[in-house]
């Protein structure tokens, strides 16, 4: 059994927690393929005046919008407009427990989406994202990295020793990895 696989068996009857929002709600894809092992699709957030998380690694998806149907909705919408993949070519796998920014707390949730999905990125929003690659799990380096404007030492995953994956996306992956190993 691949590493696809076996997420898919380990989200098949799971029940997510769920929170419910008391401000904004946001969703994420979480995508995965099987080439030479299990690979993630991210992006690099555009660097931006305002933006908390500006360059920052995370998952392709954003707020939901009063036209959304429901939180997968928007996952499959923010996923395409930011990076030109349509999840709905895919397969939906499952969905892991609503969380936020920590600095947020209930004001702020986020539901991921977990899709086994091999796409290539499409026209990338270049006001959302600066860059959109898959990244195979076994060149992640877990270690504890200091980000600018956030004081301390934070859990994060490396990817070439430039990219830093931390925050909110490390909690989602690191949720993810305990369901599987």
């Amino acid at each position: 059994m691949n590493a696809v696989e076996r997420v898919a068996v380990a989200l098949k009857d799971r029940e997510p927690a769920l929170l419910e929002p008391r401000g904004k709600q946001a969703s994420v894809a979480l995508m995965l393929r099987e080439r030479e092992g299990l690979e993630i699709f991210v992006i690099k957030r555009a660097d931006r005046v305002g933006d908390l998380w500006s360059g920052h690694m995370a998952l392709p998806g954003g707020r939901r919008e009063p036209n959304d149907e429901d939180a997968y909705a928007t996952a499959r919408r923010e996923t395409l407009e930011e990076v030109g993949v349509d999840l709905s070519e895919g397969q939906l796998l499952g969905r892991l427990d609503d969380m936020g920014p920590r600095s947020a707390g209930r004001h702020f949730v986020v539901s991921t989406f977990v899709v086994a999905l091999d796409a290539e990125p499409g026209p990338l929003d270049a006001n959302e994202v600066a860059e959109a690659f898959w990244v195979p799990v076994e060149k992640l380096v877990e270690e504890d990295v200091e980000i600018a404007d956030f004081p301390g030492s934070w859990p994060a995953f490396t990817y070439k020793e430039r990219y830093v994956i931390w925050g909110l996306t490390h909690r989602i992956l690191t949720q993810l990895w305990a369901l599987i190993s």
